[in-house]
């Protein structure tokens, strides 16, 4: 998505000054040559000249894996009454442009596009291409799968989707396809934790377009649009710091200078002859530019790009213009020309301003919240479509275990497209308006198309590795419910005997409180482990509110409940369900009203403390005796209505949070029914028809469950409304500060109303201090903690003293005028769209809190058989439990990554997931011996890799930067005991081979 940013006045004298010789010049014009080497990298760039201010003019298109179009709409260029662009006439233009002229050259970010294109071309035409990428001419920046939002992604899916770029690239190109620069121009923000994998991955340095703009005015001002972010606070080595850059003009071309069939700019017309004549004018209004570019920069090179959304499909017209721009400016002589032009990358201007040698301030904290002018704050997409954001996580945890399931079973090589389905899929859903839901709606309906049939092909990987797991190459029939989150699940609720496999893709045993969708309240079931155990069980009803969700399919009007304890790591654990008339599962008591207020929970674990009207009143926690005080409640802002022309009359939209007063409560009275058992206690409260919540807790459980429904929001009064739930504790006194974590990873501390670089005038004091929440958020103080852990992104504050608020749905009715054009009203079954989602409140510390969030979202998958046989005769047949690791990892690291990487190899990766200060113990460095890693295969060769795994560690020499952060020296030792340090990933390409111990099963 583009914008153009505020025009430039352009003064006549100024002009008149740099160009007063250009007329005399242009008849005698010629070329000025550079000399361009045949290697691609560094050695390919042009050569600069302090003597003259160096403009590097970068070619360059945006193209969105889907936004106002679908991702395949933009590629072959249909449906182009929304929006004329067509993704293959851009490639087909580019390359036969470049391969005419050796000066020319072009940068491509979308592998998405590019490997759809390359697939379509005939081996002379790849030939070709794979001289232009050798000879430096076409390069491969960013190179990820899409170019990912970097508020609502989870780290897992960023490093997964470059990751598959990167594979794509490598394969292709080798070498000379392998990316130096992150190209991020367009994602609303900029997170530090996605700038900590690019500095993990190799790259030299990362350039945007967007940041707040009076952060941009301050820096331009002091000369600070250049800098050295420090991405990690866990990680103080060099490899942590990465070359920030900031972009002058958004992304586009100067205003005058789009050269494109789409673009209303004029021509450069360089025959003094015509009447047209205009190219003293228009280098004249070019070099002034450049000059006003220049006072931001502390170097003599300048950037320009020369591109926006979708441009260059007619590349000739582009190019020619700006060869004469090229050759004008070249050819002029004499002190008012300090200027030299030339075709350049991103890649190339780093690599001039490092060459520099100047110092750069540094950079410790994000670039987040975002603002484009006073009363606009993209904080609205951080929770715009949340279906679709809830989705896309489910997605991500499905392809773990996929992956790691089709490592662990060893299958053959004809089952890599349907794992490959599902990795392009996810990496599709990571870009920036996908996940970030502002797109058009019948894109958004694309994208859940692309990620079910993904999840659907995958199904297939796991289907036949774990019936080679459980019966010895067997295939098991085995489903996945995807709507569980809405109590149906076909298998559940119609067998009267069926068997629930639970994959756990964690590295240590996890315990599950298994929660199946079935019809009768009153039936009872047998539920048998491995060993044939009976489990104990609860039936719980399901609420009518959920019951009545338009469009669930299904007749389930209970739940049953049982705990699956100690599943293992990169395994399995089968329980055997069936029907049975003996009353052996517990029914859930109804607790009278008349108890109210009333405590209730478990002796050994967590107790609800609830007000006479049933809200949360407070938790307990029984094991310390420690009580907290915590009260729940749903609110709504109404969305602000203008024209959208000037700031003030900004409209509330998919981008934009914009509320028109102070959040407005609802219904302090909600009907409550409260059920107890010996699993579960639990709260349904209805707070209306289009409203209602379950609070729960389980016995021995660490932390509280808050699993709302909200929709169809209604709006019968014209009013947009975008629902809020609010905690609060007055144990907490957080005063004005919070933490919110950075695409899952580590936390960044949030100030109310402040910004660590500059002094802001926030006159959105609720949107100005919203901030992503990609899985927690949490408040503070010396004695006590308070985290809330979200199961999609969100996005949310601390507004006040001991409360934590999470935007979870939004309905508008009016567009924000930022390029979607269409109001962000969702709806579903002829209604508005009903969501339903979790909240999970921590009182521990930050490193409970993140154990937790390990689990939620890498969920121990659930897989459903139909079954007419007996437990017994399951028992003999199948291997109801599978561990793929000899022993659990320590609870601090865990397998981030294990995937089939070529025929005979396989990618992994080990990370530490606790910062230096989470936890007394689990803050502690780690280690793994990798030559007892895995049950059934012993490792053969290990080669570390940077993130990225394109690039061995040991051949990654990055550019070195003044600066005045101090850097630690870490020695990379080569061993199979791999020691991790908090935070740290490492990655690895290893090779297996069946162990001694395996057994055919």
């Amino acid at each position: 998505m583009s914008g153009r940013s505020a025009s430039l006045s352009i003064k006549d004298e100024t002009i008149h000054r740099l160009t007063m010789d250009l007329t005399v010049t242009l008849l005698f014009a010629t070329c000025i040559s550079f000399t361009f080497s045949a290697n691609c990298g560094y050695e390919s760039c042009p050569e600069t000249s302090d003597k003259y201010i160096n403009i590097h003019l970068v070619p360059h298109t945006h193209n969105d894996v889907g936004w106002l179009k679908t991702p395949d709409q933009y590629y072959y260029g249909v449906n182009n009454s929304i929006q004329d662009a067509g993704v293959q006439y851009i490639l087909d233009s580019v390359v036969q442009e470049l391969l005419q002229d050796s000066s020319k050259k072009f940068i491509y970010v979308e592998t998405y596009f590019f490997w759809k294109w390359w697939q379509e071309q005939t081996d002379a035409m790849k030939q070709q291409v794979k001289e232009l990428v050798d000879n430096g001419q076409l390069e491969f920046i960013g190179g990820g799968w899409s170019m990912n939002d970097e508020a609502t992604t989870h780290y897992q899916s960023i490093i997964d989707q470059m990751t598959w770029g990167f594979r794509r690239l490598n394969d292709t190109f080798g070498k000379c396809g392998r990316p130096k620069v992150g190209w991020q121009i367009d994602p609303f923000g900029h997170s530090r934790q996605n700038a900590e994998i690019m500095a993990k991955m190799g790259f030299d340095g990362l350039f945007f377009g967007r940041i707040d703009w009076e952060d941009k005015l301050s820096r331009m001002m002091q000369k600070s649009m250049e800098m050295l972010w420090k991405t990690s606070r866990n990680d103080d080595t060099e490899m942590s710091t990465l070359f920030t850059g900031i972009l002058y003009n958004l992304y586009i071309s100067p205003k005058g200078f789009c050269f494109d069939i789409k673009c209303d700019d004029e021509p450069i017309v360089d025959n003094v002859k015509s009447p047209e004549y205009n190219a003293n004018r228009k280098v004249g209004e070019f070099l002034y530019l450049m000059k006003t570019y220049s006072k931001s920069y502390n170097t003599r090179n300048v950037l320009v790009t020369m591109g926006e959304d979708f441009v260059y499909m007619d590349a000739h017209m582009y190019y020619k213009n700006m060869d004469k721009l090229i050759r004008i400016i070249n050819s002029i002589e004499g002190p008012n020309s300090p200027f030299r032009a030339f075709y350049s990358t991103p890649s190339c201007y780093l690599k001039s301003v490092n060459d520099a040698g100047v110092n750069l301030p540094p950079k410790l904290d994000d670039f987040f919240p975002y603002s484009s002018d006073s009363n606009s704050f993209w904080t609205g997409y951080f929770t715009s479509r949340p279906a679709l954001k809830g989705f896309e996580r489910l997605g991500n945890n499905f392809l773990q275990v996929c992956k790691q399931l089709y490592s662990l079973s060893e299958l053959g090589y004809e089952f890599r497209s349907n794992l490959i389905s599902l990795r392009e899929a996810m990496g599709v859903m990571q870009h920036h308006d996908a996940i970030t839901g502002t797109e058009k709606q019948h894109v958004t309906s694309e994208y859940a198309r692309i990620l079910t049939n993904g999840i659907k092909d995958c199904e297939v990987v796991t289907k036949h590795a774990l019936g080679k797991l459980m019966k010895n190459g067997g295939v098991v029939d085995l489903q996945s419910c995807l709507q569980l989150n809405v109590s149906s699940c076909h298998v559940s609720e119609n067998s009267d005997s069926f068997v629930v496999t639970l994959y756990n893709p964690l590295s240590r045993f996890v315990d599950r409180l298994v929660r199946l969708p079935t019809k009768d309240v009153k039936q009872s079931y047998s539920v048998k482990c491995p060993m044939g155990k009976e489990q104990l069980t609860q039936i719980v009803p399901i609420p009518p509110s959920v019951i009545q969700i338009p469009g669930r399919n299904g007749f389930a009007l209970a739940e049953l409940v049982f705990l699956a304890k100690g599943i293992p790591p990169l395994g399995y654990k089968s329980y055997y369900i069936s029907k049975t008339s003996e009353n052996i599962s517990f029914s859930s008591e109804m607790l009278p009203k008349t108890r109210f207020p009333i405590e209730l929970g478990f002796d050994d674990g967590l107790k609800l403390k609830m007000t006479s009207r049933g809200h949360l009143k407070g938790v307990k926690d029984m094991t310390n005796k420690k009580e907290t005080t915590l009260s729940q409640s749903f609110a709504y802002y109404v969305g602000a209505v203008g024209n959208n022309e000037i700031n003030y009359n900004r409209s509330s939209g998919a981008y934009i949070f914009r509320p028109n007063s102070s959040h407005i409560l609802i219904n302090s009275q909600p009907k409550v029914t409260i059920f107890s058992g010996p699993l579960l206690a639990e709260v349904q409260q209805v707070f209306s028809n289009w409203l209602s919540q379950i609070i729960r807790i389980y016995n021995g459980g660490r932390y509280v469950e808050c699993q709302w429904a909200v929709g169809p929001i209604p709006i019968d009064d014209q009013n947009g409304k975008e629902v809020v739930s609010s905690y609060h504790t007055t144990t907490v006194h957080n005063n004005g500060q919070f933490y919110t974590d950075s695409n899952g990873r580590e936390s960044l501390l949030r100030v109310l109303n402040q910004r660590q670089t500059w002094r802001p005038i926030i006159l959105e004091p609720v949107a100005g201090n919203y901030y992503p929440v990609t899985t927690r958020i949490s408040i503070e103080d010396d004695n006590n903690y308070f985290s809330v852990i979200t199961d999609r992104a969100e996005g949310g504050s601390s507004l006040s003293d001991g409360t934590v608020e999470l935007m979870i749905h939004r309905r508008l009715l009016h567009d924000d005028a930022f390029g979607v054009g269409e109001a962000l009203n969702e709806t579903a079954f002829g209604e508005g769209l009903v969501v339903r989602g979790s909240h999970y409140l921590s009182l521990g510390n930050n490193g409970q809190a993140r154990l937790l969030v390990q689990e939620k979202v890498l969920n121990s998958w659930m897989f459903f058989t139909p079954t007419d046989m007996n437990f017994e005769d399951w028992q003999s047949s199948y291997n109801m439990e599978y561990s793929g690791l000899n022993s659990a990892l320590p609870d601090n690291v865990q397998i981030l990554t294990l995937e089939p990487w070529s025929e005979t190899s396989f990618l992994l990766r080990l990370e530490h997931i606790m910062e230096k200060d989470d936890d007394p113990e689990l803050s502690q460095p780690a280690s793994v011996d990798l030559n007892d890693l895995f049950t059934h295969f012993a490792i053969t060769s290990v080669e570390e890799m940077m993130l990225g795994g394109n690039m061995k560690r040991e051949e990654s020499q990055r550019l070195h930067w003044n600066s005045k952060l101090n850097y630690k020296k870490r020695h990379v030792v080569k061993s199979n005991i791999i020691d991790l340090n908090p935070m740290e990933i490492r990655t690895f390409i290893i090779e297996m081979k069946p162990s001694t111990r395996f057994r055919q099963m």
